[in-house]
């Protein structure tokens, strides 16, 4: 069975660290299972997280995954809900993307490189020369869809990088040097 799990959004929480909210389709998750899942740092180094969930948890009943407060733990999870997952090295996690799950005798190699196929088609459309506008998204679909947008006939504006989750100091960095460089296509 193909699992199918995506990660919605990445956020800290207070009292359990930095956590993914996703929503699990068909498959079954446990507390300890190794996780692989596509990590962005920096908007510069792309690469894969391979963790372990550390904890399993989803709002008690009636209530909304979004909303603060207390969170019921599981030691395991079946398909087809919304969950928070907490494990180790999340923080550069991309929103959007999926979440793979590692079996014994999977190849852990095969699996990384599964998880970072949606990045990486996203990556081929940046124009590699360095001219252009710097474009920050808060998830790998909206990035995607502003892409497209800069990219079509009626706009036509080219892109330099790109950056997923929140703007950060050093995402101001990477703007910097081409506002001096091409003042007529600055913000």
């Amino acid at each position: 069975m193909v699992e199918q799990c995506t990660v919605l959004e990445v956020k800290v929480i207070e009292g359990h660290g930095t956590t993914i909210d996703v929503v699990l389709v068909n498959c079954v998750l446990h507390e300890g299972d190794q996780i692989v899942v596509c990590g962005l740092q920096a908007s510069i180094n792309l690469g894969p997280i391979v963790t372990t969930i550390r904890a399993l948890l989803t709002p008690h009943p009636m209530k909304e995954l979004r909303v603060k407060g207390t969170y019921v733990h599981h030691k395991e999870i079946k398909a087809a809900q919304g969950i928070k997952i907490t494990a180790q090295g999340l923080e550069h996690a991309i929103a959007g993307t999926a979440l793979h799950v590692t079996e014994p005798d999977d190849d852990i190699e095969a699996m990384k490189e599964q998880a970072m196929e949606d990045m990486e088609s996203v990556l081929s459309r940046i124009d590699k020369s360095g001219e252009g506008v710097y474009v920050q998204a808060s998830t790998l679909g909206s990035l995607e869809a502003l892409l497209e947008f800069l990219k079509s006939p009626a706009v036509k504006i080219l892109i330099s990088g790109i950056g997923i989750g929140l703007v950060h100091k050093t995402d101001i960095f990477n703007v910097h040097p081409s506002t001096f460089k091409f003042t007529e296509r600055s913000l």
